[in-house]
């Protein structure tokens, strides 16, 4: 039977189970009585139809006759909004951090030249030697123009003690401009501590060394650099009065260098590390050595420079990544005497753990 059937009998059912409405009352004394709210026949029978309805539809659903019909239902439940203690975006007030450091403090990551005594030297100059230097200022004086003269004087016991300084912890760059006249040209203007020197000739000439292969680290090799005081050319430099009235560049004092020395900072790359400088060698061969912990060399090669035996030339290769240890290897630099195959004019650089030197200044 279906369900629309059992619906028109259930009402028929209802419809004939009804009792007659009782009669209405005659002749009531208005003026004795309140009207009393009525409900008609009519409601109060439709009442009690929906009441019988209400208990009789499920009975006839399941237990009518014949088979039961299955009726598809959709349940559709009422979920309370879900209470999170994590909100859609989150901000978040933190209180001021509570530091003794200056506000001004600031963190500069550059190349500083120092220089080296290279082992079994026959000249006994100094070797250049770049390194990758992060500085902490905390007194936030550091500015473009001096940040490595300021770092340099205070970078003893930050980098290991076979290594040197030697500009005065009192010289300061002022100001560095390019040319507008002449190109190729850099300005390069020094406070008045810069006349003194280092003191002694060959302090005053490695100083000027650091000074302009810093300046000019990675740039081209043709710079020249005018340097002047308070914008004065500069007439008697050092302890020997040198004249820096004209224009000065890495090859003016390349003769008072070790005839070995590094223009690129050790640092990995992809390829490995690669070991870049100038050389002035016998057959122009200069050897690359890499040292454990314990020093023992664990790995040696060769370079041919691009002149030698009396010129100077450059030299590179790329030592492979995995034969090295950083925090614990060395890089070794030399030639090999033609004399007696001693090895000559070394220098070793140790291997940072993360390619820098970190250095503080200030308290």
């Amino acid at each position: 039977m279906s369900y629309e059937k059992k619906m028109k009998d259930l009402l028929a059912r209802l419809v004939s189970m009804s009792p007659e409405p009782p009669p209405y009352p005659e002749d009531i004394p208005m003026a004795e009585h309140k009207t009393p709210t009525r409900w008609s026949p009519a409601l109060v029978f439709a009442g009690a139809a929906l009441v019988v309805i209400a208990l009789a539809v499920p009975l006839l659903l399941f237990t009518g006759g014949g088979e039961p019909e299955v009726i598809a239902t959709t349940t559709t439940t009422t979920v309370p909004a879900t209470s999170t203690s994590v909100p859609a975006t989150t901000t978040s007030t933190v209180p001021a951090t509570t530091t003794t450091e200056p506000r001004s403090v600031s963190v500069w990551t550059g190349p500083m030249f120092v220089y080296q005594s290279p082992e079994n030297s026959f000249l006994g100059n100094p070797a250049l030697v770049p390194l990758i230097v992060e500085v902490i200022d905390r007194r936030g004086v550091l500015t473009p123009e001096d940040h490595f003269t300021e770092a340099l004087a205070g970078i003893a016991g930050t980098i290991p003690d076979t290594f040197g300084n030697s500009i005065p912890a009192d010289v300061r760059i002022q100001n560095v401009s390019v040319s507008e006249t002449e190109s190729g040209l850099w300005l390069v203007d020094m406070n008045q501590g810069f006349l003194d020197g280092a003191g002694g000739l060959l302090a005053d000439v490695t100083m000027l060394n650091q000074i302009i292969y810093t300046l000019t680290y990675q740039g081209p090799e043709e710079v020249q650099i005018l340097f002047t005081v308070n914008d004065e050319p500069v007439v008697a430099y050092g302890s020997e009065g040198i004249d820096l009235s004209s224009p000065v560049g890495r090859d003016t004092f390349r003769d008072d260098l070790n005839l070995i020395f590094l223009t690129q900072a050790l640092v990995e790359s992809e390829a490995g590390y690669q070991v870049s400088g100038m050389a002035n060698v016998f057959e122009a061969t200069v050897s690359i050595a890499v040292l454990d912990g314990a020093g023992e060399v664990v790995h040696e090669e060769f370079v041919t420079a691009t002149c030698g035996s009396g010129c100077w030339g450059e030299f590179s290769t790329t030592i492979p990544a995995e034969r090295i240890v950083p925090g614990e290897s060395a890089i070794r630099v030399f030639t090999y005497s033609p004399e007696d195959g001693s090895i000559t004019d070394a220098i070793t650089i140790p291997i940072p753990e993360a390619d820098v030197w970190k250095l503080t200044i200030g308290a």
